[in-house]
């Protein structure tokens, strides 16, 4: 009973509003109440056609029952539908504006809007869209045109951050072959360029086309493509196609990305979960509802969800989508707008001859045209699908917003969101991309399985130790050549493709026959561009020129060129040569510890030894010869003291050390060669016309002339290490050069190296890009080599494999030094004995002045007191310059003592004469 109650009790209440509203219809009849027609123009053969049709009529219902809007007026609309074609949306616009619709509703698609477009300004007539996102259709060309919606320009920015996300650089698109996919390509071209990506391919499908050519594109187009990001911005019959093939083909698996648009999106709710299946892994944008009304929200679903499914019963129950909350919205904008002129009395409902065009095609314009334009662009209201306000300048929403979707299984999940302020993809949330993998694809892949990239390598025998190419007699009946292929570029780019996290299948292939010719290396580089090799392996320099038209990998050598140029040997004749083997501050503290030494020892020997002694002119020559005959050990004064015992053998250990150091060093200089380089500068070279090697087929013949300022005359090539080391050897004056300029890396670790003596570097490096890997321009393998590059140079199998290749890491030798310079002695090297005889002597005379100073003031306190203090100093310079007088010395005694009283008078008579010295 219950049940029947409640079920009945709804059918009772629709009933009495039906019959309310056909008296209400008959009773406004009667009394020929106001009203204002507006038009709509929908592909009603779409499912967003239809959506947005359900939508619309409850908006002008729900406007008609708000008593508060249009002064008890009513609002009319008249429902046309396009079909999606051009004329036929037109007339329909014809015939609206015919029948004076003050404004026009749509129309859905691009191509339609910009017909109605025209005809709106004509007849001064907004045309307010909710579905046309080409951005070439706007105010700025359509004056009276109006867009509810974001045009694809900010859709496709909001893809392009996506990509830029997950770092991919190359993307194909696949689009419809109509307004909606031709019109999205400038504005996805423009966001990809923001974000360093591109478009490598474009698959167009044709509106009608079927399983079989769906499949034909993916399998024979999309599946040999390098890329594997693919953005899909078509309708959603197409794409259910498109999908279901691709998962048939495997192409849903993890190596694969797919993008849809949102128009594609926003539907996804109306899918099976077979379709869904099928799109297992895709991501997207999906216009973002701000739901700040959540009830009214709600409440408006419930109504449109039941009148949609009365309306079209053979379609599957399908739920609410921005495109309808913003269909509704529109209506109410033009509603709001149009009250807010009646409020002011300012709303003019007339229509006049506007133009020739008008009158030609029989309809007439709107007069308050205008003033309804400029409310409408007034419009700030909060709407269902969020809040409503337009840009006076572009005609746009002010604020949009995408929701980041991912279809998982026959879910849809939310994993972030996109505004203008930025991409936010949601941390605690996995994407689930193709096959169910969680990890981020790499965005390409080798097309054709086992196909090798075919790499070039430069064939140059005068530098093998980079590249080496030698011919390997072939097999009988083999139909092509084989080659061994080593070299410092070749091991470094094998173990850089070990660090790599996935396998790439190459093949090296010669490039020439050994003959290099001028120009070779450009012409190398360009077979990259000619798309004839996929990357070139070898000594190649990265220039600006070269990467116009191919991308390089990060250098994996040392950067810049050099002048090498022939040492000379000159004997050394100069006349000072006995004092460079001490630097000058050596020789300072030398002689100063001669002086040092010698009036310490002179000090301590004064009182005691009378060869210290004697009138002031003696004693000063005495202190002088003393202090230098210590270097030639011819010193004829004998020490006494323990004290200058002590200094003096220290003192000749160090004078020791220094004379042989020193003379072992003066040998050394006075009998080597001291080499000089020939040439001093670049700039001597240009002022003398003298000739300047280079490596044949290379870009520094060009540099030379261009950059350096050196004559195309001058410049001789070379092929090998060989032929550089025989012209600088012959000079300028025997037919060769005066120098030789190549990179860095090469002339370091051959001829420099090897001819330690022979050759040097002279002037500055001239900055270039270093040895590089040469790829396509926009290939994916740049980055992903660059960063293994990086990971090697860091690690000590970069300097192994120098070492294999060069012998040496770096260059045995600088030349730049001079040798003199290296060879002198200087403070550093004999600071510890220095030290070692600077404190025995310090120590030695404290010592001494203690002593000498405390027998001073015991012989004092003996004797009459001076009350003066310079008297007192005069009498202690007397006394230590008083000679010592030394003991008695015993006489043995030659008949024994017969008693102890005799023995303790000799010992009383001894101590007073002691006492008395």
């Amino acid at each position: 009973m219950g049940g029947r109650a409640n079920f009945g009790c709804p059918v009772l209440k629709i009933a009495m509003a039906m019959g309310a509203l056909l008296l209400c219809a008959a009773a406004l009849g009667e009394m020929d109440v106001p009203s204002i027609n507006i038009g709509a123009i929908i592909a009603l053969d779409t499912t967003n056609g239809k959506i947005a049709k359900t939508a619309i009529e409850m908006a002008v219902e729900d406007v008609n029952r708000n008593a508060s809007l249009l002064n008890d007026t009513l609002l009319n609309i008249d429902i046309r539908d396009s079909k999606q074609d051009a004329l036929i949306g037109a007339s329909a616009a014809l015939d609206l504006l015919r029948k004076g619709c003050v404004s026009i509703v749509g129309p859905q698609t691009s191509v339609v809007a910009e017909f109605v477009a025209y005809l709106g300004v004509a007849a001064r007539v907004p045309v307010v869209t909710f579905g046309a996102t080409n951005p070439s259709v706007s105010m700025h060309r359509y004056p009276y045109f109006v867009r509810m919606v974001p045009s694809d320009t900010t859709q496709m920015t909001a893809i392009a951050k996506l990509i830029e996300k997950y770092r991919w650089r190359d993307v194909a698109l696949v689009y419809v072959d109509d307004d909606l996919g031709t019109g999205a390509i400038p504005a996805l071209n423009d966001a990809l360029r923001q974000v360093e990506a591109k478009i490598v391919f474009k698959a167009a499908v044709s509106p009608k086309a079927n399983v079989s050519a769906m499949r034909r594109i993916l399998e024979h187009k999309l599946m040999k493509l390098e890329s594997r990001v693919f953005i899909v911005h078509m309708h959603p019959d197409l794409a259910l196609i498109l999908f279901s093939e691709a998962y048939k083909l495997r192409m849903m698996s993890s190596e694969y990305v797919w993008i849809i648009t949102d128009g594609l999106a926003s539907l996804l709710d109306s899918f099976n979960a077979t379709s869904l299946l099928s799109m297992n892994g895709v991501v997207g944008v999906k216009r973002k509802l701000t739901q700040t009304n959540l009830p009214r929200l709600n409440e408006f679903a419930r109504r449109w969800k039941k009148r949609f499914k009365a309306q079209n019963p053979t379609i599957p129950s399908l739920e609410l989508n921005a495109r309808a909350l913003v269909a509704y919205d529109t209506v109410w904008a033009i509603a709001i707008a149009i009250d807010h002129l009646l409020r002011m009395e300012a709303f003019n409902g007339n229509f006049s001859e506007a133009s020739r065009s008008t009158k030609f095609l029989n309809f007439k314009g709107f007069e308050g045209g205008e003033q309804l334009l400029n409310q409408i662009l007034e419009t700030n209201f909060l709407g269902l699908s969020g809040p409503v306000r337009i840009s006076k300048e572009s005609g746009d929403p002010l604020e949009s917003s995408y929701d980041i979707i991912n279809v998982v299984g026959s879910r849809i999940n939310v994993i972030g969101s996109w505004t203008e302020r930025g991409l936010n993809i949601t941390s605690t949330q996995v994407v689930n991309w193709g096959g169910g993998s969680g990890k981020t694809p790499r965005g390409w892949e080798i097309p054709t399985p086992g196909k090798k990239l075919k790499i070039a390598v430069p064939w140059e025998s005068g530098f093998s130790q980079f590249v080496s190419v030698k011919p390997v007699q072939a097999k009988a009946g083999a139909l092509n050549k084989t080659y061994e292929i080593k070299g410092f570029c070749i091991e470094v780019f094998k173990s850089v493709l070990k660090r790599l996290d996935y396998e790439l299948p190459y093949e090296l292939i010669p490039y020439g026959t050994g003959n290099v010719t001028e120009g070779y290396y450009d012409d190398l580089v360009y077979q990259v561009y000619l798309q004839k090799f996929d990357a070139v392996v070898g000594n190649v320099a990265v220039i600006a020129n070269r990467s116009k038209y191919v991308d390089f990998t990060q250098p994996y050598t040392e950067t810049g060129l050099i002048m090498v140029v022939a040492n000379s040997d000159e004997g050394s004749s100069d006349p000072w040569a006995f004092l460079l083997p001490f630097t000058p501050a050596m020789w300072i503290t030398t002689i100063a510890f001669f002086f040092f030494t010698g009036g310490v020892v002179w000090f301590l020997e004064h009182k005691q030894n009378r060869q210290f002694r004697g009138n002031p002119r003696n004693q000063i020559l005495t202190f002088i010869w003393f202090s230098f005959s210590t270097l030639f050990k011819t010193q004829r004064e004998r020490i006494v003291s323990s004290l200058g015992k002590a200094v003096v053998i220290i003192w000749s250990f160090v004078v020791l050390v220094l004379a042989s150091s020193y003379t072992a060093s003066l040998s050394s200089m006075l009998t080597e060669r001291e080499i000089v380089p020939k040439f001093e500068s670049l700039e001597s070279l240009i002022v003398q016309n003298l000739p300047i090697g280079y490596h044949r087929g290379s870009f520094i013949d060009k540099y030379l002339e261009q950059q350096l300022g050196v004559n195309k005359s001058l410049l001789c090539p070379y092929s090998s290490v060989q032929e550089y080391t025989i012209a600088l050897k012959n000079g300028p004056t025997n037919g060769g050069v005066a120098a030789i300029f190549d990179d860095q890396t090469i002339s370091q670790n051959t001829f420099l190296s090897t001819g330690c003596n022979a050759y040097a570097k002279i002037g500055p490096t001239y900055r270039t890009g270093g040895f590089a890997f040469v790829f396509p321009k926009g290939s994916p393998l740049v980055s992903d080599i660059s960063k293994a590059i990086l990971n090697l140079s860091e690690s000590t199998e970069m300097q192994e494999i120098r070492k294999r290749w060069f012998n040496s890491s770096e260059s045995k030798c600088n030349a730049e030094s001079g040798g003199l310079e290296s060879n002198r002695l200087s403070l550093n090297n004999f600071w510890g004995v220095f030290l070692l005889t600077g404190c025995v002597s310090f120590l030695s005379l404290v010592y001494y002045f203690c002593r000498l100073l405390y027998r001073f003031v015991y012989r004092s306190d003996n004797s009459s007191h001076v009350k003066s203090i310079c008297s007192r100093l005069r009498t202690f310079a007397n006394y230590a310059d008083q000679k010592d007088v030394p003991p008695p010395k015993r006489k043995r005694c030659e008949t024994a003592i017969s008693s102890n009283g005799t023995a303790a008078s000799n010992s009383f008579q001894i101590t007073v004469s002691a006492g008395h010295i």
